[in-house]
């Protein structure tokens, strides 16, 4: 599998000039695998292809007929080890860790900069907060709030998590973030108070705590270091004109059979993590 991902990586950054442009990728192994540039007589596989849409073609039959090695194994995915390994390789100052099933509203990047851009560096730490939402399948993404207003006012759009877990957003008050005044700028629309158990997706200075590695697979993963950064002293700011939308509605019945003995194990985990932050930060009042 190691080979198989160094092939598609380099297939993807020769034939496809949007991915070599804007697209960074890290591979993580398994200790004892090496990941290293294709010889040639692997590269030939994918010498007759021509374009772009070629190589995700070729992509899709790749995995026909083969077997997830985590699936039945005592694999656990490293979920914050590869948000590290992401953060750690950006050039950039800022940084938004997303899951790779949600999508940033048009223009964030372009506008966000230029919101920092006016922004001093007095002050206490803050991220800013970009709202998530979930969309039905059978709906075309939003580009603009004024089309996301819309889905959410004939339900095929509703904040994230809102069936499964709804205080792990709702600090981030949607009902007052949907009401705000439309056509401004992207700016900080209002300051919150991070709560247990808020796991925002937010846009950060890139020396914000890394998100402890030792959470893996379901549960306690984000809201681990959300509760960092609470008890560290950060402020959290909501954007009025960014969000992100996750494509499907969130359900009880397509999570995997594991899910809730990961999310227990992750408890306990929590638990220990939150004294081990009255260590880390003695002078901080804040608590999780």
């Amino acid at each position: 599998e190691v080979r198989l991902a160094t092939l598609m990586l380099y297939a993807l950054g020769t034939l496809c000039g949007p991915v070599r442009q804007l697209v960074r990728a890290h591979l993580v192994c398994h200790s004892g695998d090496l990941a290293a540039f294709p010889e040639l007589e692997d590269r030939a596989e994918f010498a007759r292809l021509k374009a772009c849409g070629d190589v995700f073609a070729k992509l899709a039959r790749a995995g026909v007929g083969r077997r997830n090695y985590a699936l039945g194994a005592n694999a656990s995915y490293p979920n914050n080890l590869l948000r590290n390994v992401a953060r750690g390789a950006a050039t950039g100052h800022y940084t938004l860790v997303l899951d790779v099933d949600m999508l940033p509203s048009e223009g964030l990047r372009e506008a966000f900069l230029a919101l920092a851009a006016t922004l001093g560096a007095e002050g206490p730490p803050g991220v800013f907060v970009v709202p998530a939402f979930e969309i039905r399948h059978t709906r075309r993404l939003p580009g603009a709030k004024t089309e996301l207003l819309q889905l959410y006012q004939v339900g095929e759009i509703r904040p994230f998590y809102e069936e499964l877990c709804p205080r792990c957003q709702a600090p981030t008050n949607y009902s007052r973030w949907l009401n705000l005044p439309l056509g401004s700028p992207l700016n900080t629309a209002y300051a919150v108070e991070w709560r247990d158990p808020w796991e925002p997706f937010y846009i950060s200075a890139n020396s914000v705590p890394p998100y402890d590695e030792r959470f893996k697979q379901y549960g306690f993963n984000r809201i681990s270091q959300a509760c960092e950064l609470h008890v560290a002293g950060y402020s959290f700011s909501v954007l009025n004109n960014a969000f992100l939308v996750h494509k499907g509605f969130k359900v009880p019945s397509e999570f995997h059979a594991q899910k809730d003995a990961e999310n227990q194990r992750n408890k306990v985990l929590f638990r220990q993590f939150k004294q081990e932050l009255k260590l880390k930060y003695p002078g901080s009042l804040r608590r999780c």
